[in-house]
């Protein structure tokens, strides 16, 4: 004889028919949130197994076919780029291992199991927690959902991501870069160094969202390859970037040179309607970097140079983040605390100057070294 159960999740109660199987084992089955669900599901079973029906694997679902479900209730929600990665990701990576599993039959271990498949075939670190992020989306929908009684996505080890050091170029090389780029790529390229935009926003831009008056750049939307022009990457992305003196200059030459069109043109395109294509900027990038003689980097490092710039003129952690766009102070932190540890030993002289007061003794932090030595003290 069955019984109806249930238990408290985070996402919400759900319903369970308990009922012993022909083999002598006890299932319990996910009915849903609603306990009528569960005993109608328990009658059916309990019908089944008293008739000689009883099949468990035609009532459960394959990955393959939940997944077809979930993307297709993701499309709506999602940026085309974003749907772009996390398709390719399923098609290479996740389906090819899960595609054929009952959803079910995948616990904790096969994960596990999975992620240690990828981490052989030598992806990088970030490639296999990327696709394990996109899994765990999906199952997670699927408990939310009351397929699954429990999210198996817990307790998996991915591989350790080793953050490098970012790479960019320091103001002297950008100034090079500039002197060696052709136009429109040079305007182009001291707007994502002197502005910190993303290449997407930049290519978003029309003249519209250049203020002359206020010397501000406003982000309101940006270009992909797939979605065309849409809305930022996120809410924090759209934004007022003020216009440093050399690129405000830069961009009226750009404006008069392009005989000072309307205000629906785009800024970085050879028909005023249709971007620059990204595949050509990085090649061109490449080309002019390699013309110039400067070390290899990519495009995205001039957003970088950008930050880095500001950081050594004393813009602080709050500033930065909003001129970046980023969604919180501390990606912003995590992303570039190295370039502030840089500075400690400046930092720390001049908090010990503040806090010194007379008579007490003044101390000399070297910048290098970050050593303490006493020197003799003055009253401040």
């Amino acid at each position: 004889m069955g019984y109806i159960a249930n238990k408290e999740w985070k996402s919400g109660r759900r319903y369970y028919a308990v009922y012993k199987k022909p083999n002598g084992k006890w299932k319990w089955e996910v009915a849903g949130r609603l306990k009528k669900n569960a005993e109608s599901l328990l009658r059916r079973r309990e019908t089944e197994i008293a008739e000689g029906t009883y099949n468990e694997r035609p009532t459960e679902i394959l990955f393959a076919e939940y997944y077809e479900q979930w993307a297709d209730s993701k499309r709506k929600s999602l940026k085309s780029s974003t749907q772009v990665s996390i398709e390719c990701s399923f098609r290479l990576h996740i389906l090819p291992f899960f595609g054929k599993r009952y959803l079910s039959d995948i616990k904790p271990i096969v994960i596990q199991e999975w992620v240690n498949t990828l981490s052989g075939k030598n992806l990088a670190p970030a490639t296999v927690g990327r696709c394990y992020r996109y899994l765990r989306s999906c199952l997670r929908q699927a408990y939310a959902w009351g397929i699954l009684s429990e999210n198996p996505c817990r307790s998996i080890i991915l591989p350790r991501i080793n953050h490098e050091e970012l790479d960019f170029l320091e103001p002297s090389e950008i100034a090079v870069l500039m002197r060696e780029a052709n136009e429109p790529q040079r305007t182009l390229y001291a707007v994502l160094a002197f502005s910190g935009l993303r290449l997407g926003e930049a290519l978003g831009l029309g003249w519209k969202h250049i203020n002359f008056k206020d010397n501000i750049i406003q982000v309101e939307r940006a270009w992909s390859y797939w979605g065309g022009l849409q809305e930022p990457k996120t809410t924090s992305s759209r934004r007022a970037v003020p216009i440093m003196p050399t690129l405000g200059k830069m961009l009226r030459d750009h404006y008069e040179h392009e005989g000072c069109p309307e205000s629906e043109a785009l800024l970085f395109s050879y028909d005023g309607e249709k971007p620059i294509d990204p595949s050509n900027l990085r090649r061109d990038f490449t080309a002019t970097i390699e013309r110039a003689g400067l070390k290899r980097v990519t495009l995205h490092s001039l957003r970088h140079s950008f930050a880095s710039a500001m950081l050594a003129s004393g813009a602080s952690i709050k500033a930065l983040q909003r001129c970046l766009g980023h969604a919180s102070a501390t990606m912003t932190l995590n992303t570039y605390s190295h370039l502030i540890q840089e500075n400690i030993g400046e930092s720390l002289l001049l908090a010990d100057t503040f806090l010194t007061v007379g008579g007490v003794e003044s101390r000399y932090i070297d910048p290098k070294s970050s050593k303490i030595s006493s020197v003799p003290g003055e009253s401040v």
